[in-house]
């Protein structure tokens, strides 16, 4: 899943690709981000979309642990982990 971040350069983050995409998990604990695009298999993507992340709705992470581990969204007013 890749997110744009708000008022932020590529320059600035060494996650950031070139079009200013991020992974979810190189945002900062309190980021609000914008889904731009989902990727995986159909059933990752599929059960994502239930979930509401879909691409063009904000979500803001909340927490996140090391080494990329869990993480837990806010989405559509409801927290997901």
């Amino acid at each position: 899943m890749q997110f744009r971040r708000k008022g932020s350069r590529a320059a600035e983050d060494p996650c950031m690709s070139p079009d200013g995409d991020v992974p979810l998990t190189c945002l900062p604990e309190g980021a609000k981000a914008t889904v731009t695009h989902t990727s995986g298999g159909l059933g990752v993507v599929r059960r994502l979309s239930e979930m509401g992340l879909t691409p063009g709705c904000e979500v803001k992470l909340l927490r996140k642990c090391s080494f990329r581990g869990p993480i837990e969204v806010e989405v559509r007013g409801v927290a997901l982990a």
